[in-house]
Parts: structure tokens; C-alpha cells; sequence
């Protein structure tokens, strides 16, 4: 929007700012009670190193003055810009992002919102903003993985790159019980606000399915163990190497310099029996998908039962790993762990992927580590994600 940060505004200036803003919100509580009450729930900053508007993951609305006062329709688009920064929020658009490309991930999320506005008629559009008719019908996923051809606005979607990243507010990334918490809150606030409407008889049919869909979502194990990757990652993006998927759309987005993006990982493999084969295919499909996007330095797989039975060790030019059992006796996990010390393997995680049933209480690790389990959620120590073949 701006190519320089601007000079604030004068104080008589900014109280016109804040005054559309509070006159905005108003409206919304009146006319659109669903996102009125979104809104208010919303801290909102007045900053003028914001480019546009954005929402962070712990919900605070950030709001730049002079974009404020630049608007082409200041109420109606104003009432609009509140909305949708809202319903970034409300629909965890950072906490679900994981290690997808932020830019593609915001210009997907924006078309849900956008479309879902325009339908439920909120305000005012903000010209030059992404818009693509039909998306209010589906899941930001579903529009990153296959996104439309033609929608307007350009990279940035017209408000920019408004979904903070998955931080607290001191800027450290969030842990699963945090990104829980956070969830959490956004689907009280979201069952709050769509009782308020319907009362009011102002909660429209789009809204009242989107509502069903989020509150009565389980989040796949997949994406838990994403967001568990993406909170070890460095940056390893380049501008020098664009992402080529986009390039034909006229986006031009950084894309991976082939440089570790986190250390060491470490999946151990539970082959006691216990894990079948069409469980241990559906976790390596879904952990290839995240090495690729992590780009860890080196991944080890240690298959044990009640020894290690054997080790492959993978560097990222010989990504994706291949998973094969080995072994099939007693349950031990102790071995796994004594692997690793004693070879030195210095992980920036580990990754156990068992039934849950064996001695993992009977020691401890100094290693982060993610128990990954089919069955059993019985762990003194760790991180515990339980694990769905059908997710």
C-alpha cells in the first residue's frame, strides 16, 4: 500500500480515524450482529508499521491510520476491513497455516472471508482486493492445494499479508497447548456470536454451516505434528529461487534455498507388531509432505521392538524417506533413546510412532520428543498426539 511509512496523522486527523472505526463497529453490532460481536472482542492497535490491517494469532487487530483515512468508501469499507480481520481470528487462519507459504496461504484464506462477506452483504468490498465466487463454500486448504486461476487483486490480495505469523505476543512461537487455548477461545467466541445472530434472526445460511464445520472440527494428526515441525524452523526461503508452481499466475513467492530449515530429526518406528502396515503408509505420506516442507538437515528412522532392530539415515537430497519394518519382537523405547546418545545424533526432534504400550514410563529423555500413538495415551513425558488412520 505504501511504499514508505507514512508520517502519523495529526491528532484532529486520528480522532477521525478512531471515530469511523468506533462508528464502524456500531453498524456492525446493529446490522451484522455475527461480526459485531467478533469485532469487539478484538483488541485493536493503531500502528503505523502495519502496512494495511492485520491479525495476530492471539487476536489483536492491527489498524494503520492512513490506511484508515485513505479508504475510497471510509464507513462501508471500514466495516468491512473490521470483518474480515475478525474472521481471520475466529477461523485460526495462523495457527492452521503450519509450514505453508505465508503469502499463498493469506491470498487463500482471504478469498474465504472476502466471498463470505460479500455474500452475507457487510459493508462495502475494498476494490482491488482477491475475490473468487464459491470460496465461502470451502476450506482455505482446499484453495491453497487447488487455487482458482483468475482473482483479482494481485499477490496481495488487496489488504496484503494481514495473518500474523504463529507467535506470541512476545514473538516466540506457540506450543500445541497455547495453539489449543487459542482454538479454543476462537470457537467460544464463534458459538457466542452465531447465538447472538440467529436470536436476531441475522445469521446467514453460509455462515451458520461455516460455524458447524469449525466448531465441530478435530484437527488431523498431521496437522498437529505440522504446527509441532513448524515451531523448530529457521528461514529457508530465497527470493532468488521463486516458487515456480505460482510463477504462471503472476506470483512471484519465495521459494526454498535448499538449506536446512531445522536440525537433525528422528522417527522411531514401533515394530513390535503392533503398528500395521497401512498405518505406518498413511504416517509416511503425511511426514514426507512435512520433511519436504521443513527441509530438515538429516532424518534418521530407527525401527525398534525390544532392540533396535535397524537404522536408515536419510540426507535431504535422498528425501522422500522410505519406510519398511523391521524387527517384530517385545516392546522396549528405551533403545531408540540410547541410539541416539550414543551415536550422537543431537535431534532437533524425535518422532515416536507406536501403540503407546510399553515402557516409556519407566524412563525419561533429556530429547524433545512426540509419542505419536495408535491407542494408548499414557505418557508421563512428552508430547502426545494421538494418531487416526482415517483423519
Amino acid at each position: 500500500m505504501f511504499d514508505q511509512i507514512p508520517e502519523p496523522l495529526s491528532p484532529p486527523e486520528q480522532k477521525k480515524v478512531e471515530d469511523l472505526v468506533t462508528k464502524a463497529k456500531a453498524r456492525l453490532i446493529l446490522h451484522h450482529p455475527f461480526f459485531g460481536m467478533a469485532v469487539s472482542k478484538r483488541t485493536i492497535i493503531y500502528d503505523y508499521d502495519t502496512q494495511t490491517a492485520s491479525m495476530d494469532a492471539v487476536g489483536q487487530m492491527r489498524l494503520n491510520p492512513h490506511f484508515i483515512a485513505h479508504l475510497p468508501d471510509p464507513l462501508q469499507n471500514t466495516i468491512f476491513l473490521l470483518a474480515h480481520e475478525a474472521m481471520h481470528f475466529m477461523l485460526c487462519h495462523s495457527t492452521r497455516r503450519g509450514a505453508r507459504d505465508p503469502e499463498m496461504w493469506n491470498i487463500s484464506a482471504d478469498l474465504v472471508i472476502n466471498d463470505t462477506l460479500i455474500d452475507a452483504k457487510v459493508g462495502k468490498f475494498i476494490e482491488g482486493g482477491c475475490h473468487f465466487d464459491g470460496a465461502r463454500d470451502k476450506a482455505t486448504e482446499e484453495l491453497y492445494n487447488d487455487p482458482p486461476e483468475d482473482t483479482g487483486g494481485g499477490a496481495g490480495g488487496g489488504i496484503g499479508l494481514d495473518i500474523g505469523d504463529p507467535v506470541d505476543a512476545q514473538g516466540k512461537p506457540l506450543d500445541e497447548s497455547k495453539v489449543k487455548e487459542i482454538e479454543a477461545k476462537a470457537k467460544v467466541e464463534a458459538i457466542q456470536s452465531a447465538t447472538l445472530a440467529k436470536q436476531k434472526g441475522k445469521l446467514p445460511a453460509s455462515l451458520e454451516r461455516m460455524i458447524d464445520e469449525l466448531v465441530n472440527v478435530k484437527t488431523p494428526w498431521y496437522d498437529k505434528l505440522e504446527r509441532y515441525f513448524n515451531s523448530k524452523l529457521k528461514d529457508g526461503r530465497s527470493w532468488k529461487r521463486p516458487n515456480r508452481r505460482f510463477i504462471g499466475r503472476g506470483l512471484y513467492l519465495p521459494g526454498d534455498d535448499y538449506v536446512p530449515r531445522m536440525g537433525n530429526v528422528v522417527f522411531g518406528i514401533d515394530t513390535s507388531g503392533s503398528i500395521r502396515q497401512e498405518e505406518l503408509n498413511v504416517f509416511g505420506g503425511h511426514v514426507n509432505r512435512i520433511i519436504e516442507q521443513c527441509n530438515p538437515k538429516s532424518v534418521t528412522v530407527i525401527y525398534c521392538d525390544a532392540d533396535v532392530a535397524h537404522v536408515d539415515t536419510y540426507e535431504p537430497e535422498e528425501f522422500p524417506i522410505k519406510l519398511t519394518p523391521h524387527g517384530g519382537g517385545g516392546t522396549a523405547f528405551d533403545p531408540v533413546f540410547d541410539y541416539i546418545d550414543e551415536h550422537d545424533l543431537d535431534p532437533e526432534v524425535v518422532v515416536y510412532f507406536t501403540d503407546g504400550y510399553g515402557n516409556q514410563n519407566d524412563f525419561t529423555s533429556k530429547h524433545d520428543t512426540v509419542w505419536l500413538t495408535t491407542h494408548s495415551p499414557d505418557f508421563d513425558w512428552g508430547q502426545v498426539i494421538e494418531f487416526d488412520v482415517d483423519a
